[in-house]
């Protein structure tokens, strides 16, 4: 098992209040290494896409799959 599931799997037995700390941390520590995302210049194919892809969502069109068959397909297994 490397680092990171290690890591996963003891930040999955911490109480929710913590994990809910822990996982804005993350994403605050994200946000400065990923502005660039935020220019909508940057990938205006991907943009409207990525659009089109919630539009089918919302409108029931395509069921998006879960966290669970995500990781199943995407690794193997799912937790």
């Amino acid at each position: 098992m490397s680092t990171t599931d290690q890591l996963e799997a003891e930040l999955l037995r911490l109480p929710a209040r913590d994990r809910e700390r822990l996982a804005l941390a993350a994403w605050e520590s994200l946000e400065e290494a990923t502005a660039w995302l935020s220019d909508p210049d940057t990938d205006r194919e991907g943009i409207a896409l990525a659009c089109k892809r919630d539009g089918e969502v919302e409108s029931g069109e395509v069921t998006p799959l879960s966290h669970e068959e995500f990781r199943r397909r995407t690794r193997g297994t799912a937790e």
